[in-house]
């Protein structure tokens, strides 16, 4: 297995990292287009504009529209997305075109002709995604639960950004952060799939090509140390239940803790068998579902537990959820439960990387975070060395009852 989470990785002379995942196996191809440019590498007065520039791609033109389309010509799905730490564009298509395909994801990427009135329209569609987003009581916890935890790092702010700042976006800002970011230093290609030779030394050839820019200096956000507030509160209207969701700060990517905490997420919701599940679902019947997750990045990390209750029922499932942390924090867990965990994590991972969509995703992020061709294997390794002192320490670490905050919105 640990030969399948391996990939080959090299850096062209313009600096653009290129990650091939060959599957001879698949009947398509897949090419992704990363830059180092999300949300936390953005101006807090300019929150929004990684995003914004993410639009402008395949909508700033019209030039640009029609060539985004013509993937379809190929046979091949285009899809784009902004996330805390890069901008991802991936394509599935007929493995006889993935040159042809991979030429189009380079100029939208690499192109530099953007039209006002498109750039306008984009303003409009992207305050719209923003309402919509606000619709969601679940994206709406999770905010309140983020401005808690962080006072100052961007992970606070929505990927999106507000709409006090879209409407403050100007093109030439849009133009400044493509011409500085979307450079090939801080940029990475994954190829995956079924890849015909000659194709892939052509697109790679045509990657190469592309000027080399001025590499980023990586910077990192200072590490917070204050005390979140044990609970805040807001109102929605239009919703029955309340929105609940605990968590604390945590650590990065590479700090040793994270795989531990990774597993703490699936122990407490990863299936059936999990302890939040049963708990809350199962014998109290206080939710339909609740999810926990460890969301981690260069430089920050954060732990939360999710889910929506009658509201009546709050204060159990609280205390329920905090029963349960502060369990692992003081007890080990049998070694049944963690073989069985560690299975269950495992087994999610397998089937993300027997996915088109998300093996690109997954690779992208490896990448990101530990610049290594072994990233994948060795993390998998560290997963499965875990002891059960190990999850007592890091709960009792990251998630006791000081660290927590507890974030509820209730029906207005």
């Amino acid at each position: 297995m640990s030969a399948n989470l391996v990939w080959h990785r090299n850096t062209l002379p313009n600096g653009l990292t290129v990650l091939e995942y060959p599957r001879q196996s698949s009947n398509t191809a897949q090419i992704s287009l990363a830059v180092k440019y999300g949300s936390n590498q953005e101006p807090k007065e300019a929150a929004g504009i990684a995003h914004f520039l993410e639009h402008m791609l395949a909508g700033g033109s019209e030039q640009r529209i029609q060539r985004s389309r013509s993937i379809e010509n190929y046979g091949g799905i285009l899809d784009f997305y902004t996330d805390r730490e890069h901008v991802l564009a991936t394509i599935d298509v007929l493995p006889e075109k993935l040159s042809e395909a991979s030429r189009i994801l380079s100029e939208l990427f690499f192109g530099d002709t953007f039209e006002k009135d498109k750039f306008e329209l984009e303003r409009k569609i992207i305050l719209n995604e923003l309402a919509e987003v606000e619709d969601d009581p679940s994206v709406k916890v999770d905010q309140m639960l983020l401005e808690s935890l962080f006072k100052n790092h961007p992970i606070r702010r929505p990927v999106g950004g507000y709409p006090r700042t879209i409407k403050q976006v100007e093109l030439n800002q849009i133009k400044q952060a493509q011409l500085v970011n979307y450079v090939p230093p801080n940029m990475i290609l994954t190829l995956s799939g079924k890849l015909p030779q000659k194709a892939l030394e052509e697109t790679i050839q045509g990657f190469q090509n592309q000027p080399k820019g001025n590499a980023l200096p990586e910077e990192k956000q200072a590490t917070e140390t204050h005390k979140p507030k044990p609970c805040v509160v807001g109102e929605k209207a239009g919703i029955r239940q309340t929105y609940l969701s605990i968590g604390a700060r945590t650590i990065s990517a590479t700090h040793k803790d994270a795989p531990a905490l990774d597993l703490i997420a699936t122990l407490l919701s990863g299936g059936t068998s999990s302890r939040l599940f049963i708990e809350l679902r199962e014998k109290n019947a206080v939710t339909y579902d609740v999810s926990s997750t460890h969301c981690k990045g260069a430089d920050f990390g954060y732990f939360s537990v999710n889910c929506a209750v009658n509201n009546s029922k709050v204060d159990k499932a609280r205390k329920l959820i905090l029963k349960e942390l502060a369990a692992l924090g003081n007890e080990d867990i049998c070694a049944d439960e963690l073989e069985r965990t560690k299975q269950i994590w495992l087994g999610s991972l397998l089937r993300g990387m027997d996915s088109i969509h998300d093996t690109l995703e997954i690779i992208t992020y490896m990448e990101t975070q530990f610049r290594s061709e072994f990233a994948l294997r060795d993390y998998v390794a560290k997963i499965k060395a875990l002891k059960k002192e190990d999850i007592r320490q890091a709960a009792s670490r990251h998630l006791n009852e000081d660290s927590l905050c507890t974030a509820l919105l209730t029906p207005k």
